[in-house]
């Protein structure tokens, strides 16, 4: 493949699977485009530095809500009407509007690209894919992040409809499929038996770190949790209360994300009532993936908290575990479907714990408290299993030979 188009529909900070994979190509020769559009005010700066760096590579559309926002505005009323005419009608573009609110956009772009393939990264970019692909002439390629129709707990609901109908329309046309974890893998094979998806784990490139004993008798244990939003439902009370749990010890969860002030104040409201100093929550901004590693590395422990529900977070694999892998933290897990099943391939990288359970989460916590030793020695073995098996330098092979063998 010499030239390859990325479509999706959010920003290049926001899509780190994305940005390896266009780098990757670009780096072997490849004229890479990726078709993107604005989807969260924190990622601008961190887009800012990423196009500066590839001049030309990424292409936005559908306008933001400050140097473009007459379009904005427009592209936003469009996918709103179209949500509601779905339940209506399925013809004239409403259910791919619907799911994209820069399809048009998008798919005009996209369709003018002289390219071999068309990747779409997340459910809503993979119409735009298809539909030029059928212009040009070109292959698709589909990366499943997440399983889109397992984002819901009830298959009533309207987005739920709207999410099964996109992929029973548009999946079949794929030349191949990547998910990002086994078990999204599983469950889309089962619902859709002629995909044959391929697992692209959420890893990233290896990072040359010194790991040393951060955690020591009467030091802080740092935790460390982060995500593109800091949000509700995500387990974090859970870890808050398992931190008041621990008598006699100090303890500071450290919350890496975007976070409104509503949901701030409410963690600190909750951390208050059950006595934690203030200097044992602490929330810092986002930043780019490309800082994540040598930012990470101060804390002790990564925490994988989701909560199994939807069906979407019981089998997703986030990369903040192979992050925390790569980093060299020890990794406290909750018991979700996915999250066990990496725990038993591999066991060493820390302690799982069952969700809704209290005491098991702060049994782990009192664990590596009472075992600094035992917490240094799984650091180091995460560093090493990244370097050596978990990393983006060895699960490139897997989609580059996709790419190759269309």
């Amino acid at each position: 493949m010499k030239n390859v188009t990325f479509i999706t529909t959010g920003q290049p900070t926001t899509n780190p699977r994305l940005v390896k994979e266009a780098e990757t190509l670009h780096k072997l020769g490849c004229k890479v485009i990726v078709i993107c559009c604005f989807y969260q005010q924190w990622a601008q700066k961190t887009d800012e530095a990423l196009t500066q760096r590839y001049p030309g590579m990424y292409i936005y559309c559908g306008g933001d809500p400050v140097e473009q926002k007459a379009i904005y505005i427009k592209t936003r009323i469009r996918q709103k009407l179209s949500s509601l005419l779905f339940k209506y009608t399925r013809h004239f573009g409403i259910p791919e509007s619907a799911i994209s609110r820069t399809h048009t956009e998008a798919l005009a772009i996209a369709k003018k690209i002289k390219t071999d393939l068309y990747i779409a990264h997340n459910l809503g970019a993979l119409p735009a894919a298809v539909l030029s692909a059928q212009y040009t002439g070109a292959k698709v390629g589909y990366d499943a992040e997440d399983m889109h129709s397992g984002q819901f707990t009830s298959t009533h609901d309207e987005s739920y409809r709207l999410n099964k109908y996109i992929e029973e329309k548009y999946f079949g046309q794929v030349n191949y499929f990547t998910a990002a974890s086994p078990l999204i893998a599983e469950y889309y094979q089962r619902d859709y038996d002629y995909l044959k998806p391929i697992v692209v784990n959420n890893v990233f490139p290896k990072a040359a770190l010194n790991i040393g004993p951060n955690y020591k008798a009467n030091e802080p244990l740092k935790l460390f949790w982060f995500s593109q939003t800091i949000g509700p439902e995500r387990g974090l009370e859970d870890v808050i209360k398992a931190m008041a749990a621990v008598k006699g010890n100090i303890i500071q969860l450290h919350l890496l994300g975007s976070c409104n002030e509503g949901h701030k104040a409410a963690l600190l409201n909750l951390a208050a009532a059950l006595n934690l100093n203030p200097d044992q929550l602490w929330f810092h901004e986002p930043i780019s993936a490309d800082e994540i590693f040598n930012f990470a590395s101060q804390f002790d422990i990564g925490m994988a908290t989701e909560t199994g529900v939807p069906l979407n977070r019981d089998i997703c694999l986030t990369n903040k575990i192979f992050t925390y892998i790569q980093c060299g933290l020890a990794m406290i897990a909750s018991d979700t479907q996915a999250q066990t099943l990496f725990m038993e391939q591999y066991p060493g990288t820390g302690k799982l714990y069952q969700k809704n359970n209290l005491q098991s989460l702060t049994d782990c916590i009192s664990f590596y408290l009472q075992n600094p030793d035992a917490l240094y020695q799984t650091r180091l073995q995460n560093y090493q299993l990244g370097q050596t098996e978990l990393n983006w330098e060895t699960e490139t092979h897997k989609f580059l030979n996709l790419v190759e063998n269309l």
